[in-house]
């Protein structure tokens, strides 16, 4: 059954910085709660898909604003990026607890065989501009914490060097990454290290 993503607000956001929604997933993995959907989104201009989740920000306790989780691959790997929003989602709504930027995800084995990826990386989008990073109640004001409504973690597939690179400092990989440029929208890139 399909319905529409709940919040224009988000829907907005999105579609201006991800493209063109696509379809909303209302019960992933036959779930009957309806606790969150996976809304999916493909650019316009480039080869990427994202599927972001939208409901989990409503589960989280004593937190200044809610979160919710997105992966950015290429169009033809948009199975893979269900398959990681989708666990991450039921990660987060199993433990109840968010993610936090720079928070590393160990899986301590392949995530898919024959990609190399053992875990993720919470992070803000490697290719959007940072404004996908946080929904704001008002977009005319500066963005500070009484006006984020919300903010997007992204999730970004490491390879086992990555995963033990960024344990150590996470800066540093990113600093690599504008570097070396490596391709974060190819699940099977092979490890920047």
């Amino acid at each position: 059954m399909r319905q529409p993503i709940e919040s224009s607000t988000l829907l907005d956001h999105l579609q201006a910085l991800a493209g063109e929604h696509r379809g909303t997933e209302s019960k992933p993995h036959n779930r009957s709660d309806g606790t969150y959907s996976l809304e999916l989104f493909t650019h316009p201009t480039h080869d990427m898909i994202t599927i972001a989740n939208n409901g989990l920000r409503h589960i989280e306790k004593d937190v200044p604003f809610g979160e919710e989780v997105a992966c950015t691959l290429r169009r033809s790997q948009a199975g893979y990026t269900r398959a990681i929003t989708g666990a991450i989602c039921e990660l987060i709504l199993q433990s109840r607890t968010g993610l936090e930027y720079d928070q590393i995800l160990d899986n301590d084995s392949e995530l898919f065989d024959t990609t190399h990826k053992e875990g993720l990386l919470a992070s803000t989008h490697p290719y959007f501009d940072e404004r996908f990073n946080y929904v704001a109640r008002d977009c005319n004001s500066p963005l500070t914490n009484n006006n984020i409504e919300l903010q997007i973690i992204t999730l970004v597939p490491l390879t086992r060097p990555e995963i033990e690179f960024a344990a150590r400092d996470t800066d540093a990989l990113y600093e690599l990454w504008t570097k070396t440029r490596p391709d974060l929208l190819d699940v099977t890139r092979p490890s920047t290290l």
